[in-house]
């Protein structure tokens, strides 16, 4: 929040515009707050992001939003019932600061939550900001280094779990990526049984849901 302004400027994004419009219409209620839809180029202090699940296709709006930022990402508060633990590196990646249970949550302690996220944590929530510091430095010390993504993926087994999405064969996808035909089936293979996933199309699936196809 400016030193100019008064109000703390809060863009919405929901999955519903029922529950878009009633979040704009309470925490613009509140005296220190300005909510509204996010829309292109809005300016903001705090992105508030309403939920039933964080699904793939939640963070890539996210990831839209945080892109017209131009280098400076707001923090993010997620609202929701459920944040699978495949989207929560991605999710902090994108800003994720805090996150409340949807269904524990009233919108007293959710607007405390986007106060904090834009003025810093107060004591009560620090353990929570110290945990997600704690989940980044993994993934940039532990997983980046090693070639593997938020997902648990590395790019050469996104590389054919998007062409066995696209329907292609394993004969075909030897083909188009150079590999042979053994060295296809053992990344499936290898991704199906590190991810303790039950075949190929529930590899294609969670890498949908991730957000990486």
């Amino acid at each position: 929040m400016s030193a100019k302004s008064a109000t703390l400027a809060v863009a919405v994004l929901a999955n519903d515009p029922v529950t878009a419009e009633g979040a704009v219409s309470w925490l613009s209620a509140c005296q220190e707050l300005t909510a509204v839809h996010w829309t292109h180029r809005q300016s903001a202090d705090v992105l508030a992001v309403f939920a039933t699940e964080v699904t793939g296709d939640t963070l890539t709006r996210v990831e839209r939003v945080q892109r017209d930022q131009q280098g400076c990402p707001l923090p993010v508060v997620m609202i929701a019932n459920e944040l699978p633990e495949h989207h929560l590196l991605r999710a902090i990646d994108l800003g994720l600061v805090s996150f409340l249970y949807r269904q524990d949550s009233g919108f007293d302690e959710i607007r405390r939550a986007v106060a904090e996220a834009a003025e810093g944590p107060e004591p009560g929530r620090r353990f929570q900001q110290a945990l997600i510091h704690q989940i980044k430095t993994v993934r940039d010390s532990v997983l980046l280094p090693h070639g593997i993504n938020v997902a648990g993926l590395s790019p050469r087994e996104i590389k054919v779990l998007r062409l066995l999405a696209d329907g292609w064969s394993t004969r075909h996808i030897a083909a188009r990526l150079s590999y042979s035909e053994r060295t296809v089936k053992s990344i499936v293979h290898n991704v199906v049984t590190r991810l303790n996933l039950r075949n190929r199309t529930h590899a294609v699936v969670y890498a949908l849901r991730a957000g990486v196809l």
